[in-house]
């Protein structure tokens, strides 16, 4: 996988030592007819921060309330 820039300010979040973990949580939000026509033709999605990005929002937030909750109730066990 190609590296992410992620959010400017990201690397802030945890603080300059480190002393405080962070995760930065990815969720796929493309439609995959999209990405799959994208792969085909080698023509690049629209990121993040374009005016042209439309994920997909059902499956998008669902996906990301199940992983996110899944990851939450993991580290809580602990």
């Amino acid at each position: 996988k190609d590296p992410s820039m992620g959010d400017e300010d990201f690397c802030e979040y945890s603080l300059p030592d480190h002393s405080i973990p962070a995760l930065m949580f990815v969720v796929g939000a493309v439609d995959p007819a999209k990405a799959a026509e994208s792969k085909k033709t080698g023509a690049p999605l629209p990121s993040l921060h374009s005016s042209k990005f439309a994920p997909v929002p059902e499956p998008t937030i669902r996906t990301g309330i199940i992983g996110m909750t899944s990851a939450v109730l993991d580290l809580m066990k602990k």
